[in-house]
């Protein structure tokens, strides 16, 4: 598979939203509820217009567009999420979207580490991260989520304790 992406612009608010609003995106994310259009457009403007947000919009051999990955730069630490579009899964563009984009920001700022919160429902997702470069962490004291780190710090034990606390897992 070869997916190009380009940068989101401002009129791919409509695409995001819905994307986001997917039944299975809901499902596996960590805020279920379904999400309204108004404060959609408030978000995405919001982070369209950010300079420490990246966001990620990929399209298939025939420019049809398949998901979407947004990466956004904390206080040290970078978040990281995405989604496929619905007529598009099972088509494996997931980890290559991940893999893509991930690699995109780490080329131009090395010294981040990326965390993430994973359920231990969602499979496919944990697949993913590993399959990306993602170092994958099961957590003793918490039985239904996985921390999931990338970049100069994933196997660093002080990072990934700090990284815990952040998500109080």
């Amino acid at each position: 598979m070869m997916l190009n992406f380009r940068y989101a612009e401002a009129s791919d608010v409509d695409r995001y939203f819905k994307w986001a609003n997917d039944a299975l995106v809901r499902r596996n994310s960590l805020i279920t509820e379904k999400i309204d259009f108004e404060d959609h457009v408030k978000w995405f403007t919001s982070k369209i217009e950010n300079p420490d947000v990246y966001m990620y919009v990929f399209f298939d051999e025939n420019n049809m567009p398949v998901g979407q990955v947004i990466i956004e730069k904390k206080a040290g630490w970078t978040s990281v999420g995405q989604s496929v579009s619905a007529e598009h899964r099972g088509k494996k563009y997931s980890s290559e979207m991940l893999t893509k984009s991930t690699n995109d920001f780490l080329s131009k700022f090395p010294k981040e580490t990326f965390i993430s919160v994973v359920k231990a429902s969602n499979i496919a997702s944990l697949k993913m991260a590993e399959n990306s470069g993602f170092n994958v962490l099961f957590l003793s004291n918490q039985q239904d989520h996985y921390l999931v780190l990338k970049g100069c710090n994933q196997n660093d034990q002080y990072f990934i304790n700090k990284a815990e606390e952040l998500f109080n897992l």
